[in-house]
């Protein structure tokens, strides 16, 4: 039953290999890079030993007529693949995963530091109720992101959704893009849009005018304490006449004060919103994006080693990034009380426990 869903999964995705050139089934090539990724492998050298010292318990899932393929056709496959075709059935499997999706999606980059003369730049979508990546797109660099926002969205059903982007996604198009697709925004706001900043934060200046409107919450934990205080106006006709931004409804400041090991500090973050100004739900959207940083960029770093890993051909490099995302999100769906840096030792460690993980997400597949 696994090999029909998992052809099912992928009955979109080309093989690029010649005929003559197909010594191990597609399907199975491409099962060991994802049952490598749930096992924390970083490399095709470390995918193809995995296979050899799995070879007997992958046979349960995968057809290897041949025996297990080598790192150099592991990255020969990997960097011909097509990897429009290959994010296709990745969002696909997440869209059907999905339990649940937060009402906010959080898009921002990663430079994967370690892959090339021109690093490759990822911008994702990052849902924060479920911990999945919904989708990613390729930039040229870190500046490009600005082009690169409007191509993710369109993948995205944003219908009832917010969407969370930092000051350098705040773009008059982006802002209209969201709003056409049915979506609300929080957007940051820094120098980019500098006249609008400086209105905003002029604004801010009197706090006592939203004495009583704020919405305030503190964090504590190892060590840390953090205060949150959000401020958010809609009386705002003042500065749409100005400025005429596409969808804007409310402003709002959040004013951070962190305490670690007894050293303090302030923060203030100022951003746009076509949301009414309920303090507590913008202050709930912008902590959802900080999330972004310890929730997905932080595991990729730490818990797949993503900014060292050496693979600098392009289609490899953003294929391996899909495969690390694609795993993430199976471990997130199976978490509970485990930690992912735990599921995943565990898959590297029992094969049984990794085929299990594998058979969760496949089953919430079927009935998604």
């Amino acid at each position: 039953m696994l090999k029909e869903q998992l052809e099912d999964i992928f009955k979109g995705l080309d093989d690029p290999r010649s005929p003559r050139n197909q010594k191990y089934p597609f399907l199975s090539l491409i099962g060991i890079g994802l049952l490598g990724g749930l096992a924390g492998i970083d490399s095709f050298s470390g995918l193809a030993d995995y296979a050899e010292a799995n070879e007997n318990t992958l046979r349960v899932l995968l057809d290897l007529p041949k025996g297990t393929p080598s790192h150099d056709t592991l990255q020969r496959m990997f960097s011909t693949m097509d990897v429009d075709q290959f994010h296709t059935c990745f969002r696909t499997f997440t869209e059907h995963l999905s339990q649940r999706v937060s009402e906010f999606i959080a898009i921002d980059g990663k430079t994967i530091r370690n892959s090339g003369k021109k690093p490759l730049h990822l911008v994702s979508a990052w849902c924060e109720a479920n911990q999945f990546v919904l989708a990613q797109i390729r930039t040229a660099e870190k500046s490009n992101e600005i082009t690169a926002i409007p191509l993710l969205l369109k993948l995205l059903d944003l219908r009832n959704r917010v969407v969370t982007i930092d000051a350098m996604g705040c773009q008059r198009a982006i802002s209209e893009q969201i709003v056409e697709q049915g979506g609300d925004y929080v957007i940051g706001l820094k120098g980019n849009q500098k006249t609008l900043q400086e209105d905003v934060s002029a604004y801010f200046n009197d706090l006592s005018r939203f004495k009583g409107m704020e919405w305030q919450e503190v964090d504590k934990g190892h060590g840390r304490i953090e205060e949150r205080h959000c401020f958010a106006l809609d009386d705002i006709d003042w500065l749409q006449e100005q400025h005429h931004w596409p969808g804007l409804t409310s402003i709002a400041m959040v004013l951070s004060k962190r305490i670690i090991k007894g050293k303090e500090s302030d923060e203030k973050r100022y951003y746009i919103s076509s949301l009414p100004a309920d303090a507590e739900r913008i202050c709930r959207a912008a902590r959802a994006h900080w999330g972004v940083e310890n929730s997905l960029h932080w595991r990729l770093d730490v818990v797949y080693n993503e900014d060292k890993a050496c693979i600098r051909d392009e289609n490899a490099a953003e294929n391996m990034a899909i495969i690390r995302k694609w795993a993430l999100n199976i471990l997130n769906s199976q978490k509970g009380k485990s930690s992912i840096k735990s599921l995943q030792r565990k898959a590297s460690m029992s094969f049984n426990h990794m085929l299990q993980l594998l058979q969760n997400s496949l089953i919430a597949l079927s009935y998604g």
